[in-house]
This record gives structure tokens, C-alpha cells and sequence, in this order.
């Protein structure tokens, strides 16, 4: 998932979601990298529970939504606007071939007859 923060026309900063944690800036200017990296790996603190006494704290880069969540608040904090952008296909990996069992045996060991 890829969010490009916008400003004045130009695009200041983009950021693409790998996963958990992973989050790739691309920016030009080292002051809005540092501001994006420090913010999106801060922690949120969320209450839990009906009771409100339960705290969880998360990165706001753990999950798609909390990552979401961060980059239009941190939209907000640039002065800027924000766009989720469409991502390319992801590469398709290719699974090793495993043989079936009738193939991996030799010939004369395939059991055979009718049943």
C-alpha cells in the first residue's frame, strides 16, 4: 500500500507499506524523511476493554490500518495532501515443482494391478 503526501503541486514524500515495521520513504528533502520515518515508527497508545483500564501500545507502521490511520494524520502534520496510490503487481514466486508420488518412483516399483 503506497500513500504520496503532496504539497504546492509537488509530491514531497512517498510511502510504500511492505509489512510490519517495513515502510520505504521516498522523499527528496533529509528534514521530511526524518519527520516521516520518526512519525511512522512512533507508538499509539489505544484503550482496550470495556472497562477503558486496558492499554495497548502498537508502532503505527504494525498494521495496514494503523498505517493508513498515520499517514493522514501525518498528512496534517506536513501541510500537505495525501493519496493512496495504486501499486503494481506483486511478483508471482514461483514454488519449486515437488513430484507426486506416482512420478518420483521408479518404474517398476509403481504397485500395480487392477483393484
Amino acid at each position: 500500500m503506497r500513500y504520496e503526501f503532496e504539497k504546492d503541486g509537488a509530491t514531497v514524500a512517498s510511502v510504500l507499506w511492505e509489512g510490519p515495521g517495513q515502510v520505504s520513504v521516498e522523499t527528496d528533502d533529509p528534514s521530511t524523511r526524518a519527520a516521516v520515518d520518526r512519525y511512522l515508527s512512533s507508538e499509539v497508545t489505544y484503550l482496550t476493554g470495556f472497562g477503558g483500564e486496558d492499554l495497548q501500545s502498537r508502532r503505527r507502521d504494525w498494521t495496514p490500518w494503523e498505517f493508513e490511520r498515520a499517514c493522514r494524520n501525518l498528512a496534517h502534520r506536513l501541510q500537505a495532501r495525501v493519496r493512496r496510490v495504486e501499486t503494481g503487481p506483486v511478483e508471482e514466486a514461483v514454488a519449486p515443482r515437488v513430484a507426486r508420488a506416482e512420478e518420483a518412483a521408479p518404474t517398476g516399483a509403481r504397485g500395480g494391478g487392477a483393484r
